[in-house]
């Protein structure tokens, strides 16, 4: 009795308000090519597709791609849609028969193939692939590219079929009920003959439990357990047309209605969604649930809705007071709601009513900061002007007449003795109780505003300061013990959870956690993953998360993970996720018994359903939309390039190499929070680590050398879930000629062969000499000897112009060095170089030495490697060659032999063995025994590399090696001995 007057001294009158729930919309706008949407599907990658009265258009989450008669369609009128089991895409039209987009292209179904005139209602498909349709004259099949009517039904007009998991036939007539078709003959249910309320049938669905949801023109009705039965709507909704069913992933159904919204069956309750529930309009024609969970939508004259994120639901528009700004929030002993907003209204929530109370209680536009309930007739209201105290039939006002130090009250807090704090902008202050007169705690220098009071378990008081943390304990104010010197300040909200850890919330400061059995406090700021630090409110829940209310959302923690794993798992809510109020109000949180979370905004009031909260694990799927060259758009098909139909991408795609500059545009479709997708990409073969998470839906790569390239991508949606394996796209850039091994192993074969070629000629010349020489011997011995200082001379003179011949080369492989840009290339060209300077010292050596047959070894290797020292610059990189060759004669050939395979060796070692520091290379030649060596070459270096093997089989040097030690009659063996050791074993001839 006492509440009634209560309400009956302050409520001005009593309204239900409309819950309004998070929706979206895509109109004309937004480029949907026109605003009455028939059908909606979502295809195997995530896309949907709209049928509208202006054409086809599939969205991607954020930008529609429109089909008409411009891309082949017969239609614009589309009306029904259908994705088949070989993922085509079919399309009844409303005056034109039937499509199917194949790829890029469309093949027309109309009179030619069998179909009536006019258009098609609806379509689908029976469990062996088989397509149906649904016209004005009768069901049709497709068999054998022919459409063909189904003669046990009668020639009406359908408007929609369906098949069951059993593969049963069901036929919606448009105006002679329903059919029902299957291996023991055809039934026809009417509302003569069934439970059906009406003939005129528009739609068919089977949800998951295997229930036939049928919807007429009055109403819906069920069938399961061989049974037809009524579907009683809720009552209060006129001209029931249901138009549409879906199964959302709770297991609820969605009945879509003409001229009356929508309405979600739990299995108990109804709830009825219009436009006061935030519907753009009740004018709704199709209703479908995507992968992810979300509604779609199609309605008459406003386009495309989604409805999503159903565990947020907002109370925005509460009569009189639109789009309030609710700064106070608070429970009473029965877990009613109350609350209060920044201009002066105040009310409480009771069976989804708001009860409004009386305006003129405090002055026009004052601001509520809080409110405590102590009971159902003692209300206290924390005021700009002041404190107020409700209760029947009176109201009591303190202000600074009354001994407040300032007219801002933010916060009451009752005490054990039942005094009652003050937190004011002036300080804290007392009000004794069954007193009229409040006592100034202390002087406002020491705290600044206080803000925020809290008592916690062990019935400490804390408190919330503009200048940091404080305690009130004997009567007195007081430092916090155990929080130090904390620059910890603008503390506008304190809570604790169960384990006795108190959480201080200070905007632009963080979140502050302390505890008695801890030595310091610990502060979370955005340097250890808070994502906003403008806390504004603290509230942990029955399920042990804190609740952090800030300037732009409100986040959720998870207080087990933050104390046993000293982390923070956070989930964040804002506009993309629900959270439409965005700024939550000063300690504007609470929990009501039933479990429901409530948040006071800057928009209204939003409470949070937790027992409907998921999260979205279906991860985006990738698409890469468009490849550029130097970040313009291109045309691949006028290169010459064939496109893959299903990606509009280039098939094997082969650039030359001035066409190195790419830009790939993708895209990760999760419906969802499409603007939240966030991606990692990479361009194998250019990249070794995927790049950091970004949200740029694109990646450019400039100055791409040669070579085969293969660009990955993953993706994420806004919960976190990764795709789990990357897209890919391989491409090639091509080299210009003179960079392609074919046509640098050409230029060493041409060099090699005319060097071989010259030495050749000049062998047979010299055999041809020698053999007339031994024709005029008998006849010329007494100029023997003169003969033979001219064969000398002869010699000489081919070993020297052999010798200027491959300095001729040499000198060409110079010339092309210089050209030569690509590492590998010119690494190539210096060691053809190398070898056949060999070649050349080796012709110079026999023709300056009296002995034509032999060579001294010694002297040779010493040019060999003052060869190599000039080469690769040793001095600067002070590497020193040791050479220990004992100063014997060898045969040419075997000399020539030994000095390449020195050259490979020393050269070697000098490019791999020292990369960053100092060395020596010793080159010497040992007798194992009577006419048996070995020749060491061995450095001081880094060693052989772990890869050897593999590396020695590849490398054209260390082949060359092992060829000619096989032609010495010998093998070469490798060691790791200090650096790197090779030792050639081999016989001398005598």
């Amino acid at each position: 009795m006492r509440l009634f007057a209560l309400i009956l001294l302050l409520v001005v009158s009593l309204h239900t308000h409309a819950q309004q729930f998070n929706f979206r919309n895509w109109s004309l706008e937004q480029g949907l090519p026109q605003s009455q949407v028939n059908d909606i599907l979502q295809d195997n990658k995530g896309q949907l597709w709209v049928a509208t009265l202006g054409g086809l258009s599939r969205f991607d989450g954020s930008a529609f791609h429109t089909y008409t008669k411009r891309d082949g369609m017969s239609s614009n009128s589309i009306r029904c849609l259908l994705l088949d089991s070989r993922q085509r895409i079919w399309i009844g039209t409303t005056d034109r028969g039937l499509m199917v987009l194949n790829g890029d292209s469309f093949d027309v179904y109309d009179q030619e193939a069998g179909l009536p005139p006019g258009g098609v209602h609806s379509i689908a498909e029976d469990n062996q692939g088989i397509i149906w349709a649904a016209t004005d004259s009768g069901i049709y099949s497709l068999t054998k590219d022919r459409f063909v009517r189904h003669t046990g039904l009668p020639p009406v007009r359908y408007n929609d079929l369906l098949f069951t998991a059993t593969n049963e036939l069901w036929a919606g007539s448009n105006s002679q009920g329903v059919y029902r078709i299957n291996a023991k003959g055809t039934n026809n249910y009417t509302a003569a003959n069934s439970a059906l309320n009406d003939n005129s049938i528009n739609a068919l669905d089977q949800s998951p439990d295997g229930t036939i949801w049928i919807g007429t023109a009055n109403g819906a009705a069920t069938f399961k357990m061989n049974k037809l039965e009524d579907f009683e709507l809720p009552t209060g909704i006129e001209s029931p047309n249901v138009r549409d069913f879906t199964t959302d992933n709770y297991g609820h159904q969605w009945l879509s209605l003409h001229l009356n919204g929508v309405i979600k069956y739990d299995g108990q309750e109804f709830q009825h969604l219009t436009r006061y529930s935030g519907l753009r309009t009740d004018r709704v024609n199709c209703i479908t649930t995507d992968r992810e969970g979300n509604i779609w939508i199609g309605t008459t004259g406003h386009g495309l809705m989604q409805y999503r994120n159903p565990w947020f639901v907002h109370f925005f528009d509460m009569g009189q007071v639109k789009e309030p700004v609710i700064s106070a929030l608070a429970q009473d002993t029965k877990g009613r709601v109350w609350l209060g907003t920044d201009d002066g209204y105040a009310a409480f929530m009771e069976g989804g009513i708001l009860n409004w109370l009386q305006t003129d209680i405090w002055p026009k536009g004052t601001t509520l900061h809080s409110m405590w309930v102590a009971n159902e007739n003692d209300v206290w209201v924390c005021t700009s002007n002041g404190l107020y105290r409700l209760g029947p039939g009176k109201v009591v006002h303190y202000g600074t007449a009354q001994g407040l130090p300032s007219a801002e009250v933010y916060q009451a807090l009752p005490m054990p003795t039942s005094d009652l704090l003050l937190a004011t902008a002036a300080g804290l202050a007392i009000l004794p109780v069954n007193q009229q007169y409040i006592k100034t705690v202390h002087q406002p220098q020491c705290t600044g505003k206080v803000y925020a009071l809290h008592r916690d378990s062990r019935d400490r008081i804390w408190i919330g300061a503009e200048k940091g943390v404080f305690r009130y304990e004997n009567s007195k104010l007081t430092a916090a013990k155990g929080l130090g010197n904390t620059d910890f300040r603008e503390v506008f909200t304190i809570t604790e959870d169960e384990l006795g850890t108190l959480y201080f919330g200070g905007f632009n400061y963080g979140i502050m956690a302390w505890h008695d059995k801890w030595k310091a406090p610990k502060v979370y700021n955005s340097s250890n993953g808070l994502p906003n630090e403008g806390i504004k409110s603290l509230y942990v829940d029955n399920t042990n998360h804190l609740w952090v209310g800030t300037s732009r959302g409100v986040l959720k923690v998870q207080l087990d993970q933050l104390h046993n794993q000293g982390r923070l798992s956070i989930r964040s809510y804002a506009n993309q996720e629900g959270f439409r109020g965005l700024e939550v109000s000063n300690r504007g949180i609470t929990q009501t018994p039933d479990g429901t979370v409530w948040f006071a905004t800057a928009k209204g009031l939003t409470m949070y359903l937790p027992e409907m909260d998921r999260r979205n694990q279906v991860y985006p799927n990738t698409l890469i939309t468009n490849i550029m060259l130097f970040q313009k758009p291109t045309d691949w098909t006028s290169m010459g390039y064939i496109i893959d139909s299903a990606t509009g991408l280039p098939v094997n795609l082969r650039l030359p190499h001035n066409r190195n500059h790419l830009t790939f545009d993708f895209h990760g479709i999760s419906l969802t929070a499409p603007d939240r997708v966030r991606y990692r990409y990479r361009l194998k073969g250019h990249d070794e680590q995927w790049s950091a998470v970004t949200d740029y839906s694109f990646a450019t790569y400039a100055s791409l050398d040669p070579g085969s390239y293969t660009f990955q991508l993953l993706a994420a949606n806004s919960d976190g879930y990764w795709t789990p394996s990357p897209l890919t796209y391989t491409f090639t850039i091509v080299p210009p000629v003179w960079r392609r091994e074919w046509f640098i192993v050409l230029m060493v074969l041409v060099a090699t062969g005319g060097a071989i070629s010259v030495v050749r000629l000049r062998e047979r010349s010299l055999v041809k000499l020698n053999t007339l020489l031994e024709q005029k011997v008998q006849h010329r011995t007494r100029l023997l000897e003169e003969k033979n200082r001219e064969k000398e001379i002869l010699l000489k003179e081919i070993h020297h112009r052999v010798k200027n011949n491959l300095q001729i080369i040499m000198s060409m492989l110079n010339l092309q060095t210089r050209r030569v840009q690509d590492p590998k290339a010119l690494e190539v060209m210096q060691a053809v170089r190398g070898r056949v300077r060999s070649m050349a010292i080796l012709h110079e050596r026999l023709y300056q030495h009296e002995d034509l047959a032999s060579i001294d070894l010694n002297a040779y290797m010493e040019a060999i490697c003052e060869g190599l020292g000039a080469t690769y610059g040793i001095r600067e990189r002070h590497i020193k060659i040791k050479l220990d060759i004992p100063a014997i004669m060898v045969e040419a050939d075997t000399a020539l032999s030994l000095g390449l395979i020195v050259n490979e060796l020393v050269s070697n070692s000098i490019k791999y063995a020292f990369p960053d520091r100092y060395g020596q290379v010793a080159i010497y030649l040992r007798s194992e025994q009577q006419d048996a060596y070995a020749l060491t070459v061995h450095d001081d270096g880094i060693g052989l590399p772990t890869d050897f093997e593999e590396r020695r089989k590849k490398s054209f040097g260390l082949q060359l090696v092992s060829s000619l030690a096989k032609k010495l009659g010998g093998h070469i063996d490798y060691l790791n001995n200090n650096g790197t050791k090779a030792i050639l074993y081999f016989v001398l001839s005598p």
